[in-house]
């Protein structure tokens, strides 16, 4: 008797903890991030992304995907606190449903000032949007200058589509 009771206790358990596990971290399964940030030469180990509805480029509607350090996933406005170092160091990008990007904003810790805007920087490749996931890989051509700042980006990603 008292090794059902044991059992029973250790399969309630084992199912709570399984279950706390898997609603810890919402965003974790879905969305990952891998790959090169570096601003002035100093790397940055960006580990979270997300997407969101954007405001629409030239009467197009757009994709905001937020790349940070530090989980964001919670926060209002993930897109505007990232520029304001709020996340650690984060790429604040808006591309269409295509894939196309149109707006990048670059906020390294390593910059001052930041951010920097420089969507021509950035280039999308093996994009995809299907089954409510986007992915893809989003890289600048070696490294990038401007207003006396350096970024490099190599980044693969997936995350939920908004």
């Amino acid at each position: 008797m008292r090794t059902k009771m044991s059992s029973r206790r250790l399969i309630i358990f084992s199912v709570l903890v399984v279950t706390v596990l898997a609603t810890a971290q919402p965003g974790a399964v879905d969305s990952e991030v891998n790959g090169v940030f570096t601003g002035n030469d100093q790397p940055s180990k960006l580990a979270f992304v997300s997407a969101h509805k954007g405001s629409p480029v030239a009467g197009k509607e757009t994709i905001t995907l937020v790349f940070t350090e530090k989980d964001h996933s919670r926060g209002p406005q993930p897109e505007l606190k990232a520029l304001f170092g709020d996340y650690g160091s984060a790429l604040v990008i808006g591309i269409e449903s295509n894939g196309k990007i149109v707006t990048c904003d670059i906020a390294h810790e390593a910059h001052k000032p930041k951010p920097i805007s420089s969507p021509a920087s950035m280039k999308m490749s093996d994009f995809k949007n299907e089954n409510r996931q986007l992915s893809g890989k989003i890289a600048t051509n070696g490294k990038q200058e401007a207003f006396g700042q350096t970024w490099e980006v190599n980044l693969i990603f997936k995350t939920k589509a908004p």
